[in-house]
């Protein structure tokens, strides 16, 4: 087993980290700095965040992230940045400034004051699932259902039929219903037939057959196979991109708590 090779350096002046600090930037190490420090952006946009104590990460991408002591998100970032110069300027602090090539943007950090620095090479190749819940799955392709197919237009969510809800009503671009289910794992058999009645029993009320599709991530070979069998559809689900959708939806809704709040 391999363990992380880290260096922690505390007590050094803010003199001394600067050539500590050029040589971890130029292996592309992961940096991690806490100290009392002020920033400031251009870009886009233009701030200031004044002096305060806060947590500095510089990823092994290259990404810097500037975190206050509370909540999740970074106060200011630079997403793969492209160069990053450290200085030392008597009177001034430690300098960090960082410049992005597209969009052109720049970001400095003044250290006044530094407590600790940690330096090393993580590695991580593990895979990354998302785990959304059904609800939130229906909502986004609800609201997105291009994502299943072009020109689908939802009619409806948790539509009754018979004794259960299909998750998504809808209506394709030639006028034929589609009944779709969702599932956030691995589809099964039994997943397939649970389709195939609410097809069957909407036929019987309707007088018409809809369109089944089954959306999952991944498929069991016996569901495949049950589909293909009943003439159902299928659409692989690619969860990162529904992860995506779902954080731009809540940023937006938190967005406008807050103005509405402010108001």
């Amino acid at each position: 087993m391999s363990y992380v090779n880290l260096k922690v350096y505390s007590g050094d002046s803010l003199e001394e980290l600067v050539e500590v600090l050029k040589i971890a930037i130029a292996r592309r190490s992961l940096v991690i700095i806490l100290g009392e420090c002020r920033v400031d952006y251009e870009g886009r946009a233009a701030s200031r965040l004044e002096l305060g104590e806060r947590v500095v990460i510089i990823k092994q991408d290259s990404a810097l992230l500037v975190h206050r002591p509370h909540g999740y998100s970074p106060v200011n970032w630079q997403p793969s940045t492209a160069i990053i110069e450290v200085t030392f300027k008597p009177s001034v602090g430690l300098v960090l400034h960082a410049v992005r090539d597209r969009p052109r943007e720049y970001l400095t950090v003044v250290f006044v004051r530094v407590g600790l620095v940690v330096i090393g090479e993580l590695v991580d190749q593990g895979g990354f699932t998302m785990y959304l819940e059904e609800r939130d799955m229906r909502d986004i392709l609800a609201e997105n259902p291009w994502i299943i197919e072009e020109d689908l237009r939802v009619l409806g969510v948790e539509k009754p039929i018979g004794e259960g809800y299909v998750d998504i009503y809808a209506l394709d671009k030639s006028g034929r219903h589609v009944l779709v289910e969702l599932k956030r794992i691995t589809a099964t058999r039994e997943a397939a037939l649970q389709l195939y009645r609410y097809v069957e029993v909407y036929r019987k009320e309707h007088g018409e057959t809809p369109r089944g599709i089954l959306i999952a991530p991944s498929f069991a070979p016996t569901a495949l196979e049950t589909l293909t069998r009943l003439g159902l559809e299928y659409r692989y689900v690619d969860l990162k991109r529904l992860w995506e959708l779902f954080k731009k939806r809540e940023s937006k809704r938190v967005s406008l708590q807050e103005f509405f709040t402010k108001k």
